[in-house]
């Protein structure tokens, strides 16, 4: 069983095919062999009963015999059948006529038990004569009866042709057979195949490039599907992750106005003689946190919502210029802008396709984030660009803007950078992570930096309404 595992199938296949070849080329030399032979003897014995057949008609003709046989005998005297031997009988008394070479004795019998003679008899027709032709079986005549070399040197030509062709045929063959042979081993050991097979171009060429083109798009398939499995796990782990880490920055974000509400209300409840201005001012500020603690739940409802339906949210036609114009008019008129110019620039034909909602929390997030932390005095929105599908606005202010190491963290959820002065401007954490939010879920995108004067400058983009 191991020797035949060492045996190429190219040779398993060439050796049967060539013995197959010669073995029909074998048969075929023996019949034409026999052929050939039984041609040339059935040759020589025409021959005699050619010579059998000219004495008689030379006899039946009166013609003198004697001229007649040495013309035969110079006839045949540089041939094949010099050494032949006729003899001439008198049917009726068996008397001898006329012999050219050793006369053949008048027995038919004895003569056809000698092998190593071609014999032939002819009598005539009035049966006076009877004529008896002989040939021995001589090295020239074994040589004149065996076929031609010519046929020989044709045979072995049409052997190794014949080899040579069984040879590059199983050749290519063999290629096709190796080469998937080594694409199985790659497909059963390696998960990927680097390699690029050249298959012949012929039937099983084609039938082994879809096999291989098949496992290819197979094993891409299996691939793709993997890293799509390991992107949702990680997108999965990603959101739950997310989710504890708001939850637990929930957590931290209530206790604090909770518990200083708590804090005011058991200290009021624990002096009922507590003067009246103090017990307002606890009251005042029991309010304010009340106030920061139903903005906090308000911001966590809308990032939650945002979160949830992605890019579910229902959106219409907006006049944005109409929709800014509302905001900035509220800010000023309810004083909120703390004495900070707001301004805008806006085309009255700003169509954007979006959610008024969402959109209204985005423009008053950046307003009071600048109110609250930017320490300037101007606060502007413009558009400064738009193609086919986008517009392209710009908000900013004069403030101090912030430290560059920030920068990459400050739409991140609860994201102080001085936690206490946050605090005390009644800021939630979660206002710029609502406007990035809001941005992204409209199918835009947002960028902030510092100007180069001062102050921090947001680059956003919402879908231009067709």
């Amino acid at each position: 069983m191991a020797l035949k595992r060492q045996i190429s199938y190219q040779w398993r296949l060439f050796v049967p095919l060539v013995a197959l070849l010669w073995f029909t080329i074998a048969a075929m030399v023996v019949f034409q062999y026999k052929r050939e032979k039984t041609y040339r003897s059935d040759a020589v014995k025409q021959q005699l009963e050619f010579v059998n057949k000219r004495v008689v008609f030379a006899y039946e003709h009166d013609a003198d015999l004697i001229p007649f046989m040495r013309f035969i005998n110079e006839y045949f005297n540089y041939s094949v059948f010099n050494d032949v031997r006729v003899s001439v009988y008198n049917a009726t008394t068996n008397e001898l006529i006329y012999s050219m070479g050793e006369p053949i004795k008048h027995n038919k019998t004895e003569a056809d038990k000698r092998p190593n003679f071609y014999y032939s008899e002819q009598l005539s027709n009035d049966g006076n004569v009877i004529v008896y032709t002989a040939m021995p079986y001589t090295m020239s005549l074994a040589e004149a009866l065996a076929p031609d070399s010519k046929m020989w040197v044709t045979i072995i030509i049409l052997a190794l042709l014949v080899t040579i062709i069984a040879f590059v045929s199983t050749h290519y063959i063999s290629k096709t057979v190796k080469l998937l042979r080594k694409f199985a081993q790659q497909a059963a050991t390696e998960k990927r195949l680097d390699l690029t097979f050249e298959f012949p171009k012929d039937e099983l060429g084609d039938v082994s490039q879809q096999i291989v083109n098949l496992f290819n798009s197979k094993t891409k398939a299996i691939e793709d599907s993997e890293k799509e499995h390991k992107v949702a796990l990680a997108a999965i782990e990603e959101k739950s992750r997310m989710k504890r880490e708001l939850t637990n920055n929930i957590s931290h974000e209530i206790k604090t106005p909770v518990g200083i509400i708590k804090g005011y209300v058991d200290t009021i409840a624990d002096d009922p003689e507590m003067p009246k201005n103090t017990r307002q001012h606890f009251i005042t500020k029991t309010q304010e946190q009340i106030t920061r603690l139903c903005n906090l739940l308000n911001d966590i409802s809308t990032i939650t919502r945002l979160n949830e339906t992605t890019a579910a949210i229902p959106t219409e036609k907006l006049n944005f210029h109409d929709l800014v114009y509302t905001i900035i008019n509220d800010v000023i008129d309810s004083g909120s802008n703390n004495g900070m110019e707001l301004t805008f620039d806006i085309p009255i034909n700003c169509h954007i396709n979006g959610n008024s909602s969402l959109l209204n929390s985005t423009i008053s997030n950046l307003i009071k984030n600048s109110v609250a932390y930017s320490r300037g005095s101007v606060m502007r929105l413009e558009l400064v660009a738009e193609d086919d599908d986008f517009y392209t606005f710009k908000y900013y202010d004069n403030g101090t803007g912030v430290e560059e190491e920030h920068i990459p963290y400050l739409f991140e959820r609860f994201y102080r950078i001085d936690a206490g002065r946050s605090r005390k401007a009644g800021g939630t954490g979660l206002g710029l992570p609502i406007v990035k939010n809001t941005i992204l879920t409209h199918g835009g995108k947002i960028t902030v930096r510092n100007r180069p004067n001062g102050g921090l400058e947001f680059t956003f983009t919402l879908p231009r309404c067709k």
